[in-house]
C-alpha cells in the first residue's frame, strides 16, 4: 500500500517549481523542424561538470528529437508569461506547430530554439545519460553555453496557478 493519494497530491503541490520552454530542433532531408515545450522537472545537479537534470514525457512529441540529437536548448521564462507558458505547454500532437507565431533563433552552438524576445536567459545542453522514470524520462545533460538575455524573475507554477494531476 502506498502513500493517500489526496495527501502525497497536495504535498507535492507544495513543491516549488520554475516554468522553462525547453527548445529542440532536428533536421531532415526537407530542412529542420524546431519546437519548444513547457518543463519543470528540471534542476541544476552539478557544478563541476555543470550538469542538470530535465524530465521529458515519454509520449511528448519532442523526446524522440532529444534522443536522436541529443541537445536542447533551456529558455528561463520570465514572470507574467502565463499565457505564453500556457500554449508551450499544450500537445504539439495536438496544436502543431507551436513556434510558428514566435520569435526564436537558433542558438549558437546547437541550433536549438531561444526564445529571444521572451526569455530572461537560456542555456545550451548536451545530453549525458538518459533513465527511465516511470513515464516520463529523466535527461542528465552538461551545460554547453549560456546567455542572460535580460534582468527579471523567472515565472513559476505558483504564479501561473497550474496545477500537476497526479
Amino acid at each position: 500500500m502506498g502513500p493517500d493519494p489526496d495527501a502525497r497530491k497536495h504535498a507535492l503541490r507544495l513543491f516549488t517549481y520554475g516554468l522553462h520552454a525547453i527548445g529542440v530542433q532536428t533536421r531532415h532531408a526537407n530542412g529542420a523542424t524546431a519546437n519548444a515545450f513547457l518543463a519543470n522537472w528540471l534542476t541544476q545537479v552539478s557544478f563541476d561538470p555543470p550538469l542538470v537534470a530535465l524530465s521529458v514525457e515519454r509520449d511528448a512529441w519532442s523526446w524522440p528529437v532529444i534522443e536522436s540529437t541529443g541537445t536542447f536548448t533551456i529558455n528561463v521564462l520570465a514572470s507574467g508569461q502565463r499565457d505564453l507558458a500556457g500554449n508551450l505547454g499544450k500537445s504539439r500532437h495536438k496544436v502543431g506547430d507551436k513556434l510558428a507565431a514566435i520569435p526564436w533563433r537558433p542558438a549558437p552552438i546547437t541550433g536549438c530554439p531561444v526564445l529571444h524576445e521572451h526569455a530572461l536567459a537560456y542555456l545550451e545542453c548536451r545530453v549525458r545519460s538518459t533513465h527511465p522514470a516511470g513515464d516520463s524520462w529523466l535527461v542528465i545533460a552538461e551545460i554547453l553555453n549560456a546567455e542572460a538575455l535580460r534582468d527579471g524573475d523567472p515565472l513559476t507554477m505558483r504564479e501561473t496557478g497550474f496545477r500537476h494531476a497526479g
